[in-house]
């Protein structure tokens, strides 16, 4: 019986190697004491926060990096919910109410673009849509301070679609005081008549102006303008390395006075920005001759969209830097970078099947080009109106700005039935399948 004792003892295990001070005939008293253990604890918890210490220095780096986490989350909610503001408020920029039978619009002062309305105040209520946003586009001449293009673009965020009315430079526009009464000469009127006044930026001066003409007559909202001249626009074409385009037919024309030299072979061609130049200034060729020009320029502007998006695409810095460069040094522009910014987001998510382009509906009648008025004001309506109500033909145009009444040939364009222009809306997913035909001399 005591073997057996001893047996259990010595199977006991000794627990003195876990009291090095000798206490362990204290084991059965400690089973009850809480002290060591929260002794342990107290003294790991110092070890802690002895540890947990930091420097200033790492103090401060913390602070930086929570002010960094905390601008780029502000920095991408911006992004997210930035929407570019409506210029003139909740102000119609055009007068709503209707003509008045004997109103004479040959009383107004055409050459004035703050008074191409109607005297009388608007009295309808007009609802904006949101997320619709119109953009004046000017391509500008340098030498002879002349508007070569002008372009209306409606960007719709909400159904991730882009509208363009391209209005030709022979236009007819009746500003008494222009020697041609042409819209390339009508922004160039404004710019002479800013620069006379001794504005301190005449060209967005006149941009603001020409915008002014064009809301008052089309009866539309511009919310942004864009002034682009010729060394931009081959300096922007260079900086993304060219665009690849189908020349219909080949394109030879020279003119010393403007310094325009145009060498360019039918067939697929890639354009460098001097080429691209000639490409969409040419039209000496075609048989509808401004006309066919803008058709071209239609086929240049989808080949560009699809070369900017691929670009902006492949994340390379040195082209986007080189882009954005050309912009900031060639372009005139009332947008800011927040607009710039969410601009480019919006292009992103448009597939060129949802960009439909079109000319100002008109036809030719002598040597000008002609708004035909039923045409345009369905297209006003249809892809450019902001507004939930419907533009009329009796606050369209209320002045004639675009037709000279007493000139019957005039008429014959201005007041035709719809269906008789010469253009028709273009689809830029067709445009790019090569479904563009520009009628040649050849």
């Amino acid at each position: 019986m005591q073997n057996q004792n001893n047996n259990i003892n010595n199977n006991e295990e000794d627990f003195s190697q876990y009291y090095p001070d000798g206490d362990a005939a204290n084991i059965d008293r400690d089973d009850h004491d809480d002290s060591f253990l929260n002794k342990n604890r107290v003294k790991k918890m110092r070890n802690r926060k002895k540890n947990a210490r930091l420097t200033k220095g790492q103090i401060t780096l913390i602070v930086i990096a929570a002010v960094l986490c905390a601008a780029i989350i502000f920095a991408i909610v911006w992004v997210a919910l930035y929407k570019p503001n409506n210029p003139g408020g909740t102000d119609i920029p055009f007068d709503t109410n209707p003509i008045v039978n004997g109103d004479d619009p040959d009383q107004t002062d055409k050459n004035d673009p703050n008074n191409q309305g109607h005297s009388g105040v608007n009295s309808d209520t007009y609802n904006v849509k949101e997320g619709i946003y119109n953009i004046l586009v000017v391509g500008h001449d340098d030498a002879a301070h002349l508007a070569d293009v002008t372009m209306i673009v409606n960007c719709n965020t909400v159904d991730k679609t882009i509208s363009i009315m391209q209005i030709p430079r022979d236009t007819l526009v009746t500003i008494s005081t222009l020697y041609t009464n042409k819209t390339n000469e009508a922004f160039s009127s404004y710019y002479i008549d800013a620069y006379r006044a001794g504005k301190e930026n005449p060209y967005q001066v006149a941009m603001d102006d020409y915008a002014t003409m064009l809301e008052k007559s089309l009866c539309i909202n511009i919310h942004h303008t864009v002034k682009m001249n010729l060394a931009g626009f081959r300096g922007i074409v260079d900086a993304i390395e060219g665009i690849d385009v189908y020349v219909p037919d080949e394109m030879y024309y020279e003119d010393p006075e403007q310094d325009l030299y145009i060498s360019i072979p039918a067939g697929y061609q890639h354009l460098d920005g001097a080429t691209a130049e000639g490409f969409v200034r040419f039209r000496s060729g075609y048989v509808q001759a401004d006309l066919g020009r803008v058709n071209a320029q239609k086929i240049f502007l989808t080949a560009m969209f699809n070369k900017v998006k691929a670009t902006i695409k492949s994340a390379d810095v040195t082209k986007i830097t080189a882009l954005a460069n050309e912009v900031f040094d060639n372009v005139t522009t009332d947008l800011t970078i927040s607009d710039i910014v969410y601009y480019a987001k919006f292009l992103m998510d448009v597939d060129l099947e949802s960009i439909n382009m079109m000319t100002m509906p008109g036809n030719l009648a002598g040597s000008y080009y002609v708004m035909n008025r039923a045409a345009t004001l369905k297209v006003i309506n249809q892809y450019f109106n902001i507004y939930t109500k419907e533009i009329t033909d009796s606050i369209f145009d209320r002045n004639y700005l675009f037709c000279f009444v007493s000139k019957d040939y005039i008429c014959d364009v201005y007041f035709d039935n719809a269906e008789n222009v010469l253009d028709e809306v273009h689809n830029a997913g067709d445009i790019d399948d090569g479904e563009m035909q520009i009628p040649t001399l050849d």
